[in-house]
């Protein structure tokens, strides 16, 4: 199953300002508006900033964050999610789509004050590459295959094996200052001393980091990079007010202590908009919902059946479940391209919600009740040829996998199939089991926000089987020729 959610951003509306709107209106005088420097903006982030390497993408919130305004890459993504020069003054493809060129702009220097210079790109090349970086294992495996070269002081030639249209996106990472971190080598990244300092090429700079009196941190002062390239930031500071949990953002919003906040869950989304001092603003994101069935788990074998999926996806209400669980925020996949996006087609209808249909595919392909079952007893599971539609579902130990992954099992159990729910750590589930492949059928909460390419090659391809993120083996010739 897949869902994408909507990501809900909370404004406070200024009282001031509404005041001053109200006034205008009563004037009968015609009033223009034009955005002027200066002012801060207060948002609550809910979780502590780690500070791992702004090289690794760490989809947590607080260093998502400060990442996104302190750090810069040679591209960047447009409004639109299209990659468009930023530290790179121009760039260049040749016609097979081998060979990329990048021409640095004249002038860089980072927040410190010293020289951005293509050494410093080098160097931020040479850490993704290494065999000891850690990051994800399709990113150290794509940069291994590139073969990067100098050509002079300001352009850089990278030279692919084979033509990869979404290369172009992964020129977005975040370069690295040389001065900062050299002679530091890939695997001291994630904890490096230097990451706190956050020096960068974005349009804001560290200022402050404050703390509490139980040494977590409490907020991150932010203030414009006067040495950043691009146009200067309208907002005279910037801070991070990190909130332990949902509830505490949600109390600061409200209390005032922050302007706005992003990520509010669906059960929020309810009170929010019922309360007139909010904005409530929401956009679809590409996080999946995915249940990965393990084809190539002997112990589960009845997997590689096409009419066991297809019945275990019609048992499932996925609408009902966007409906109660989610509030609505959120949209039911109707194929493995994101929704929204250009790749999508248009005209495509989702697998509908249909648990009679699922009982007939799973008769016509032989699997029959025992004679004496009866239902919502553990004896309530299919058989063929002395093998049982049992297996293990792992979710991860939270919100949503503890909700998603017992309506699955519950939905299932209907059907004549037993799914026993083992909730596990998500560093676990995502770091060992998944790429490890050691799961009979698991719920994965995946994260593509950092991808802005919906290009699912990576998930169904079957070259991507043994290493990829193709997790549950799944294997069709004329699938992976039309990717």
């Amino acid at each position: 199953m897949r869902v994408i959610g909507l990501q809900v951003l909370v404004a406070a509306i200024g009282l001031a300002v509404v005041g001053a709107l109200l006034f205008a209106q009563s004037s009968g005088l015609e009033v223009s508006y034009s955005p002027a420097s200066g002012g801060e903006y207060v948002e609550a982030v809910v979780g502590q900033p780690t500070f791992v390497n702004p090289l690794l993408r760490s989809l947590a919130p607080a260093d998502r964050d400060l990442a996104a305004l302190t750090q810069a890459g040679l591209m960047r993504l447009d409004a639109s999610g299209l990659p468009v020069p930023n530290l790179a003054a121009s760039w260049a493809v040749t016609a097979d789509g081998l060979s990329y060129t990048f021409v640095l702009r004249e002038g860089l220097r980072w927040s410190d004050g010293f020289p951005l210079t293509l050494d410093d790109v080098l160097f931020s090349l040479r850490l993704l590459q290494a065999p000891d970086f850690p990051g994800a294992p399709d990113l150290v495996a794509m940069w291994g295959k590139v073969i990067v070269a100098k050509l002079n002081a300001t352009t850089l030639k990278l030279t692919l094996p084979e033509a990869y249209a979404p290369f172009l996106e992964q020129m977005v990472f975040y370069v690295q200052p040389a001065h900062v971190f050299a002679p530091a080598v890939a695997s001291e990244l994630g904890r490096h001393p230097a990451n706190a300092r956050l020096v960068g090429a974005g349009p804001f700079m560290l200022k402050e980091l404050v703390s509490n009196s139980d040494g977590t941190l409490q907020e991150a002062v932010l203030t414009p990079n006067a040495n950043h390239f691009g146009v200067a930031p309208m907002l005279e500071s910037v801070r991070l007010r990190f909130m332990p949990q949902a509830e505490s953002a949600e109390a600061a919003l409200r209390g005032g202590a922050a302007m706005g906040w992003g990520g509010a869950a669906p059960a929020a989304v309810a009170a929010l908009l019922s309360d007139s001092q909010l904005q409530v603003y929401s956009a679809p994101v590409p996080k999946f919902g995915v249940i990965y069935l393990n084809q190539r788990n002997a112990a589960v074998d009845f997997f590689a059946e096409k009419k066991v999926r297809q019945a275990l996806l019609l048992a499932f209400n996925r609408q009902g479940f966007v409906d109660a669980a989610l509030q609505g925020q959120g949209i039911v996949a109707r194929g493995p391209v994101a929704e929204g996006t250009w790749a999508q087609k248009s005209d495509l209808v989702s697998v509908a919600y249909d648990p009679k249909r699922a009982t007939e595919l799973l008769a016509t392909a032989n699997w029959q009740l025992p004679v004496d079952a009866l239902a919502g007893t553990e004896g309530y599971a299919r058989e063929k040829q002395g093998k049982r539609l049992v297996f293990t579902l792992a979710a991860p130990d939270d919100a949503m996998g503890r909700i998603l992954g017992q309506l699955v099992a519950e939905s299932w159990k209907k059907l004549g199939v037993q799914a026993t729910v083992q909730l596990m750590p998500p560093a676990e589930l995502y770091e060992n089991m998944l790429p490890g492949r050691q799961f009979e059928a698991v719920l994965a909460m995946l994260n593509l926000e950092t991808s802005a390419d919906p290009d699912p090659y990576l998930f169904w391809h079957q070259t991507e089987i043994e290493t990829g993120l193709n997790y549950s083996g799944y294997e069709n010739r004329a699938i992976s020729e039309l990717l």
